[in-house]
């Protein structure tokens, strides 16, 4: 795959995660309502399955984006002194 749909993948992951962890933030919130409350089962409730789904997609996001072979040449290229570094070292 290309870099950027490696990027483009990353951020579908990240995005999701992000939406999971905020409807799960809501239906903590409203889980004393009785709009909420059918949904809540006591043995697994549904803001612990959001939860798990969240973890998931955060963990695909990561997975998605160390696979990419550009992030370690970026690695590589930031380890290179700036010239501005270099003129200094020069002056001491």
């Amino acid at each position: 795959m290309s870099p950027t749909t490696e990027r483009t993948w990353t951020n579908c992951f990240n995005l999701i995660g992000l939406a999971l962890t905020l409807a799960l933030v809501g239906l903590v919130l409203a889980g004393n309502t009785q709009l909420v409350r059918p949904f809540e089962h006591t043995g697994f409730p549904l803001s612990w399955a959001l939860g798990i789904a969240a973890i998931f997609a955060f963990l695909a996001a990561e997975l998605s984006d160390s696979g990419s072979p550009a992030s370690s040449e970026q690695v590589d290229r930031s380890s290179q002194l700036a010239p501005e570094w270099e003129a200094v070292e020069t002056c001491r």
